[in-house]
């Protein structure tokens, strides 16, 4: 008899234990699935953090200079009819003509002393293939890259010149005269040829003038202005990237309609 109650005192005692055991059980399991939802949401922060912030489109004076000469000369005192006026502007046309092509001169010279340490270094271009139409990659250096670059600024700024001057002479168009006078100029100051070679900047400086250069996409004023001061654009930047690279896709590839 005395062992029988033995018996029953040690049954009784391990099943007062196994409540607590799977209470303690029931603590481990809660803590450990706290912890991994505690690391998984920070895990999440984490990455939203160290994810690259969008760059939204920046507002350039530029984009204010052909409104303001077109829509406001009169406010400024500027008379397209005047002869006297444009007399004037016709001056300030051959002015900036000419210090244009002394800055060409001049940066072209600068490029010709740097022509050894470019030719150390080399970079890849894409080329298109006149009789394919394919892209190919070309292995250049960095002064022949420059020197494709100077010719197309070059041949850019000669043909705006002389369409700008034709327009003038055949059609009496005033406008354009000055607009050219002031825009022709900064735009060589802005680019990337200028930027290196006469005011010494490089990729730590500008991450844009990482050969091989983009060609920037010419937007009117009022399209940039719009598409940089919309409330989407500003709530959501990434959707001008992802419009942006859809237009680029379909001028490549264009679909045949039926």
């Amino acid at each position: 008899m005395a062992k029988i109650e033995e018996m029953t005192d040690a049954d009784a005692a391990r099943e007062a234990k196994t409540p607590n055991a799977k209470a303690t059980e029931g603590t481990k399991t809660a803590t450990t699935t706290t912890t991994t939802t505690t690391t998984t949401a920070t895990g999440g922060k984490r990455d939203s953090t160290t994810a690259p912030k969008p760059t939204p489109p920046t507002i350039s004076p530029k984009m204010f200079i052909s409104p303001i000469l077109l829509m406001g000369g009169k406010r400024m005192g500027i008379d397209y009819k005047d002869p006297a006026h444009v007399a004037k502007i016709r001056m300030c046309f051959v002015v900036a003509m000419t210090m244009l092509a002394l800055c060409f001169a001049h940066l072209w010279v600068t490029m010709k002393k740097r022509k050894k340490k470019l030719e150390e270094d080399t970079c890849e271009v894409k080329v298109k293939d006149v009789q394919s139409g394919e892209t190919k990659t070309e292995k250049v250096t960095l002064y022949e890259h420059d020197v494709r670059e100077f010719r197309k600024v070059l041949m850019s700024n000669i043909m705006g010149g002389c369409m700008v001057s034709m327009l003038h002479f055949a059609f009496k168009v005033v406008p354009p005269l000055l607009l050219q006078s002031i825009m022709m100029p900064l735009n060589l100051w802005d680019g990337n040829l200028w930027q290196v070679h006469v005011l010494s900047r490089g990729e730590k400086d500008n991450a844009k003038l990482r050969r091989p250069w983009e060609e920037p996409e010419q937007k009117s004023p009022f399209a940039a202005f719009a598409e940089a001061m919309s409330p989407e654009t500003k709530a959501n930047p990434k959707a001008i990237d992802a419009s942006q690279k859809k237009a680029k896709d379909a001028k490549k590839n264009p679909k045949h309609k039926r």
